[in-house]
This record gives C-alpha cells, structure tokens and sequence, in this order.
C-alpha cells in the first residue's frame, strides 16, 4: 500500500505543452490549458477511487468485524474461556488500524460521511457494552485478570458491578449481549454501511459525471484546434490513444475479472494502476487471512469444528476412514502445569499428528483436547498400518522435552467398510474410543 510509484515513470500530459508552444504562442496556451484540465481530471478520477475504495473496504471490514467481535463476545460469555477475549481484541486492533486509513483519507477529502459516522458511533457503543459484559464475566473467574487482554485490564467496574454477586455478575453479562438493544446495534451497523455504500456511490456517479462534463469540454477545445492546425490534432489523438485509451481499455477486462491491471500509458494512468493494485492486493490478502481465520483452529492451525462439519459431510459417503482421538487425562495438565502448558501440550500433538499422518488427510480439532482425522480412500484393512501410527505418536509424546510432561492420546478408528456398522462413521468410532477408555488410556482401537 505505501509502494510509491517512479516520479519518472511515464510521460506527464501537462509536458506536452512544450510541444505545441513550437508550433505557435496561440495554440500552445490553449493546448497546454486544455491539457492541465485533462490532468486535473485525472488526479480527480484518482482521487476518487482511492476515497471510494477506502470507504467501501472499511465499511466492510466494519460490519463483518462487528459482528466477529459479537460472536467472541457472546461465546466468551458462555464459556468463559479467555482465548476468546484475545480473539475479540485482535479484532478491534484490525478494524482500528483500517479505520486510521479511513480517517486519513476522508480527511484529505474534507468531507463527512454522516452514516459511516453514525456506524461509528454504534460500533463504539457496542463495543462498550461488550467490553463491561466480558468484564463482568472475567470476574467471577479463577484465573485472574492477568490471563486477558491489557485492554480488559485496565477496564475497572462501576461500584455498582462490582457489588453483585458471581451469579448476578454473570446473569447481567448476559442479560448485556441479548437485550433487544443490544441486539439492534448490529442492525443500525449494517443499516448505516448500506446507506453509506449508497452515498458513496452516488457521489462517485456524481462527480464522474462532472469529470466526464470536463473532459468533453477539453475535447471540444481539442476539435476547434484541428481545426486551425490539423497536424497538432493528429499528433495530439495519437498520444491520447496511447498514453490514456489504450491501457484503460486493455484494463477493463482485468477490472472484471478483478485481476490486476497493467501498469502503462501516461503517468496519471500508470499512477490510478499502481493505486489500484495496491488496493486489490491489500483486499485480497485481508480477505484470504479471514477466510482461513473462520476455517482454521487458532490455538493448533488444525481445521475448526466448522470446517470440520463440512469436510465430513463431503467425505463420510465415500471410501473414508475416521480417526477421533482426545489426550489422556487433559485436565490434570491445566490443573497441575497451568493453561499455557495446557496450550502447548495441544499444539504438540497436533504437530505429532500432522507429522505421522498423509498430507491429504483432513486433521481437525473439534472440541478442547478432541481431535478428528478425516483419511480419504483407506479400507479396514489398513486398520494395522493405522494403530501403528498412533503407538508412534503415544511413544514420541511421551518423550519429555520442551518443558512438556508426558502425554499421550487414546484414540478410535472406525472405515467405510468396516463390518457391522451401526451409525455414521464418526459415531462408531467415538464409540470404541469410549469403551476402550473405560478401561485403560495411551491406547487406540479399531470398530469390528
């Protein structure tokens, strides 16, 4: 987004007023006036993308966030599992930056969105409810204060908050983020970004239609020229063509197709190119790093239960095997180690079953230590080779090293061919990994 683009790159139409001053004093003023309207006209339609751009990626970015930040804090308050805090503010902390750009620009336009601002504004307010919800959550906790975010730190209760009971706290927290008003912020938010689409938009049309009204005026100016000096036109049409018609035209099918477009033509052009590619580029990144945030598990990298789902019901139909595995006496290495250890211990075991697995199997994390393996064209003959893995990973884990305890997992198979099946494929094997827990753990067994 900073990447300047060469002050030499291009040839300036505001220079080629050089030209005509040779050809007569006349013709060379009103030449090089026509030619600074077409530049002016230019930078105006460069202004304008830029603003509009801005405003429609942050508008964006403001509603699908507020609603991220709804869902963190509405999921805090049910589990209360402090993760979630940190998710909420590493969302805040991504809109704030956008909304700095935001300012900046709108600054340099001088003008005011009246609904962006109201958006703002309700965003603001929601954020603030949110906040006192989960503050009011976080303190009826165990773990302290120092296992959240600094922003949720340095937040204190009114005297009020703190004089209610743990239970009263967390009816209240709750009773914040699903009152009638609550609720309605997100459809103020959503209601004020249309709207603001829609201003945005209209004002665009509205100042291209005053940009075109400029352009034809210098084209006019342009006709009565050939007119007096026929050859001046000729050369003039040409390097129009080539500097401005020519690369926006070889562009329009790139801004279709939402591809990059080439970086030629004059240096007005090139400059709208670079800007716009930047723009993209900065919009597909983001886009791709919240797509693989909804699908991935933030703790492990593994698929998320929501990716989960939806590779199951693709894949349980065909020649597929299921692994579900969960570590063995998990909660003894929070309760005794600490949740950092416990964090780590999760990570190391999907690292393990990253690393013993194929590439092409589906590894996810479906609950708090539960992990699912969803292994594409393997049979119930292949049952050995499988258990076998697990024995490895259960002898790796239960090397100590990196500050970790011992671990392993206990884990059940069940394949598509598998004789007398019950349920669905993940059914039966959550339900020999059941059995075999019932008696022993650091074990795997395959449904029969």
């Amino acid at each position: 987004m900073n990447q300047q683009p060469n002050k030499h790159s291009g040839i300036r139409l505001s220079r080629l007023n050089v030209f005509f001053i040779i050809i007569g004093i006349i013709i060379a003023l009103l030449m090089g006036f026509s030619m600074y309207q077409t530049t002016v006209s230019f930078h105006q339609i460069v202004s304008v993308t830029e603003s509009y751009l801005s405003s429609q990626q942050t508008a964006g970015m403001l509603k699908n966030i507020s609603d991220g930040m709804q869902e963190k804090c509405v999921a805090f308050i049910h589990s209360g599992t402090p993760d979630l805090t940190h998710a909420y503010f590493g969302q805040y902390a991504a809109i704030s930056s956008q909304l700095e750009v935001y300012s900046s620009i709108r600054n340099s336009e001088a003008s005011e969105d009246e609904f962006m601002a109201a958006a703002l504004e309700t965003f603001e307010t929601k954020k603030e409810t949110e906040i006192r919800a989960m503050l009011l959550m976080a303190d009826t906790l165990p773990m302290g204060m120092e296992a959240f975010p600094e922003q949720l730190q340095t937040v204190t209760l009114s005297p009020e908050d703190q004089a209610l009971t743990p239970e009263e706290k967390k009816a209240l927290a709750l009773s914040l983020v699903t009152s009638e008003k609550y609720l309605s912020y997100s459809k103020t938010i959503s209601d004020a970004v249309d709207d603001s689409h829609r201003i945005a938009s209209e004002k665009g049309k509205n100042r291209a239609v005053q940009t075109e009204h400029n352009v034809r005026v210098v084209i006019n100016r342009q006709i009565i020229l050939v007119l007096l000096f026929v050859i001046v036109a000729v050369l003039a049409l040409i390097m129009n063509r080539f500097l401005i018609i020519r690369p926006i035209q070889k562009s329009v099918d790139n801004l279709d197709r939402r591809e990059p477009i080439p970086v030629q033509g004059s240096y007005e052009v090139r400059h709208l190119a670079q800007v716009y590619n930047d723009v993209l580029k900065d919009n597909v990144e983001k886009t791709a790093a919240l797509s693989h945030a909804a699908t991935h598990d933030a703790l492990t990298g593994l698929y998320n239960r929501a990716a989960f789902d939806k590779i199951y019901a693709e894949y349980s139909r065909g020649h597929t095997g299921v692994m579900i595995a969960d570590v063995d006496h998990f909660k003894q290495y929070n309760d005794e180690y600490g949740h950092d250890i416990g964090d780590r211990v999760l990570q190391h075991v999907a690292d393990k079953l990253t690393e013993h697995f194929r590439t092409g199997d589906f590894i996810c994390r479906i609950g708090g230590d539960e992990f699912c393996i969803i292994m594409p064209d393997v049979f119930h003959s292949q049952a050995p080779a499988m258990v076998e893995k697990v024995r490895t990973i259960n002898k790796e884990l239960s090397e100590i090293g990196e500050g970790l305890p011992p671990i392993s997992i206990s884990a059940g198979f069940a394949f598509w061919d598998r004789p007398n099946p019950k349920n669905g494929l993940l059914k039966d094997a959550d339900e020999v990994l059941l059995k075999i827990k019932k008696d022993r753990t650091d074990c795997c067994a395959v449904y029969e």
